[in-house]
Formats: C-alpha cells, sequence, structure tokens
C-alpha cells in the first residue's frame, strides 16, 4: 500500500497535506480512525496514511521530505545514527504498550537475573530489548552484555525457543503468547514486560522538522483530529474496532484480544505525557531513560537530549477548537 514515490513527495511543503508512515501495529490505529471518520477532511486537511514496517526506509524518506509524519517508539526514534540535526522532531503521543512488548523464558528462569550468562535472542531493535535492559539494571545490576546475546526476527521467536539452549526470547503480541502457549511444556512463561515498565515503551508521532515550522497549524489539525479518534475509540469500540482490525489486516476478536497489552493516549494524557507549554511532561524522562539504554547497547552512537527533539508547543494548541 506504499505510494509510487512522486506522490508520496508532492506531499511535503504543502499547507493542507500530511503523508504518514507508521507500521503494521494497531496502536497505531486512531490515524486511520480519524481519516474513516472524515475528521481530517473536517479540519480541513488531506492525509495519506503509508504502512510500512521498514524503519530504515521510512527514517530515509523524512530526511528526503517524502514523508512528514511517522510514528515509532521513543527507542525507535533514537537509533539508527540518528543526530541533532536529523529530520523528525516529537509533537505528541499515540500509544503506550501495558503488556505488548517482553520476554518468554522457560521453567529454570524465575526473575531476569537468572539469565546471566544465558543465551537469549531478540530482535535487536524492539522495545523487548530496552525493556529487559531496563529489568537487568534495576533488579540485578546487569547489563544486556552480562548474556549471551544473538539476535533473531520476531517472527522466528517460536521456532527459536525449539532449541533447549536458548533460556529466553524477547517479542511482542501477540507472538509472545504464542511463544509460550506452544512451549508449555518447558515451563516457558512470560518473564518481563512493558506491563512493569510504565510507559517505557510509548509510542510518539513526530513530523519533518522544518516543515512544522513552515506549517504548524497542519500539525495542530492532525493531533486535534487524531485524538478526537481515540475518545471516539473509547467511546464507540464495537463501531471502531472493525475499522482499524480491517485496516491491520487482523480479525475484529484479535484486535479485541491485543487491547490489555496497549492503550492508546487520549488528549489529556498525551499534554501529560509530552508536557505544558511551563512544564516537561514524562515523555523526557522516558526520551533519557532509553537514551542511556540504546548507547549501552550500541544502538544510538550520540547521545541525543530531549529538549532538541520533543516540541511541546504543537499540542498545547489543541484544546481549541
Amino acid at each position: 500500500s506504499a505510494l509510487p514515490h512522486n506522490a508520496a513527495r508532492a506531499a511535503v511543503g504543502q499547507p493542507d497535506k500530511i503523508t504518514c508512515m507508521y507500521p503494521v501495529w494497531v496502536g497505531f490505529g486512531p490515524v486511520h480512525l480519524a481519516n474513516a471518520l472524515g475528521y481530517f477532511q473536517e479540519e480541513g486537511i488531506e492525509v495519506t496514511e503509508i504502512l510500512d514496517d521498514d524503519m530504515p526506509n521510512g527514517i530515509a524518506a523524512m530526511e528526503r521530505g517524502d514523508i512528514d509524519c511517522y510514528l515509532r517508539t521513543v527507542g525507535e526514534f533514537q537509533g539508527l545514527g540518528r543526530r541533532k540535526d536529523t529530520q523528525g522532531i516529537i509533537i505528541g503521543t499515540i500509544d503506550v504498550s501495558t503488556g505488548g512488548d517482553g520476554w518468554v523464558a522457560d521453567g529454570t528462569i524465575t526473575s531476569v537475573c537468572d539469565l546471566k550468562g544465558k543465551s537469549i535472542a531478540v530482535e535487536p531493535n524492539l522495545p523487548a530489548r530496552l525493556i529487559l535492559q531496563m529489568a537487568l539494571k534495576k533488579e540485578c545490576d546487569l547489563s544486556i552484555k552480562d548474556t549471551n546475546l544473538s539476535d533473531i526476527a520476531a517472527a522466528d521467536a517460536i521456532g527459536v525457543f525449539a532449541d533447549l539452549k536458548v533460556a529466553a526470547v524477547g517479542a511482542y503480541e501477540p507472538v509472545l503468547s504464542q511463544v509460550a502457549a506452544t512451549h508449555s511444556g518447558r515451563g516457558a512463561h512470560i518473564l518481563a514486560s512493558s506491563k512493569d515498565y510504565d510507559d517505557l515503551i510509548l509510542d510518539v508521532i513526530f513530523v519533518h522538522t522544518e516543515e512544522l515550522q513552515a506549517h504548524p497549524d497542519k500539525y495542530v489539525k492532525f493531533l486535534r483530529a487524531v485524538y478526537r479518534a481515540v475518545d471516539y475509540f473509547y467511546a464507540n469500540q464495537e463501531e471502531a474496532i472493525p475499522i482499524i482490525a480491517q485496516h491491520f489486516s487482523v480479525t475484529p476478536d484479535d484486535f479485541k484480544a491485543t487491547l490489555p497489552n496497549f492503550r492508546y493516549t487520549p488528549l489529556a494524557e498525551a499534554i501529560e505525557l509530552i508536557g505544558t507549554s511551563e512544564q516537561e511532561g514524562r515523555a523526557y524522562q522516558v526520551f533519557r531513560e532509553a537514551m542511556e539504554l540504546n548507547l549501552e547497547f550500541g544502538a544510538s552512537d550520540v547521545k541525543l537530549l530531549p529538549e532538541d527533539h520533543i516540541d511541546r508547543a504543537v499540542i498545547n494548541r489543541v484544546g481549541g477548537s
């Protein structure tokens, strides 16, 4: 569903058009819901959505100006060679992982501290990796380097865990629960998840920095429509779920099953996370924590500062109709 190269390019630089890319994850559903309900249209903007899981592709597209809006976690935002002047500034939040990312371990592992020296596997830039780093640091003062870590594709986690030498695998839902169910014979259980680390895995909306400076109003309109869609979702789940589920090619029942693993952030919570005009929000601390872990792992090679990469002005203009 990606657009031809030139069609996407045309959108950036126009005061009433936004081209927004995001991966296949139901947590990003409010953007599509806002489009389907006509909320963007009511704001006088046109939003083109591109579903794409390939992060290097997305970062390059924003750098070129082919897209001007991208949705990812704070931890992912920091990776891939980002510098202070790389295009992309965080203007809002969209969802928080409340169990959707984590680790399955076998029955011999009762705490993350038992993973010292053990073979574990995860896809390198997944939120799960940050969760394990945080858990090791907080609970045992260990680093992920104290384990024997190998890289896998998250989709292969079930097969990888069939190897009895692998003590734990990191993934996201529904893969996480599938691994635990498939390997229940060896006492597979969820060892650590985003449920334990409130808002460390925070999905944010970030936009082309120069485009934001040129057309700030269109992003106020964009956020207003997205948070209206979040409110609609919580007030009308039976109507909203099929719209989002179809867009992500999952059944409404599968979508419902993922609901305990994340929550959409309504405007009031998003402002709390990003911050008011006067005060930094929780996202600044999440940014600093994730930064430390990304530097330790080598996913980032430059220390980025949240004040250079979060803009509080846009979301604080959304309240007015």
